[in-house]
């Protein structure tokens, strides 16, 4: 495990999706998608992340779908907890 995802022990949430964040068992998130760098069976690399609730993480990596928001919303609070994870 590398530090900046051991990091992750003792922060709060940063992804913070309205109606789903509860800031508990936060972990260091990956981004999703081609132009981050992931594949089949690779993540992307560790600076390309947020510190995320489970369930703010379910949703993001679309474990759990949501019915009233869509995933253009969703990943925007992602790139937005990026920031501030940084």
């Amino acid at each position: 495990m590398s530090k900046i995802t051991e990091s992750a022990n003792g922060q709060d949430c940063q992804i913070r999706i309205i109606g789903v964040c509860n800031n508990i068992n936060v972990v260091w998130c990956h981004a999703n998608g081609q132009a981050a760098g992931k594949a089949i069976g690779k993540k992307t690399l560790d600076i390309l992340g947020a510190y995320g609730c489970q369930k703010c993480h379910d949703v993001y990596d679309r474990r759990v779908i949501p019915t009233n928001m869509s995933y253009e919303e969703i990943d925007l609070d992602f790139h937005h907890g990026h920031q501030r994870s940084i």
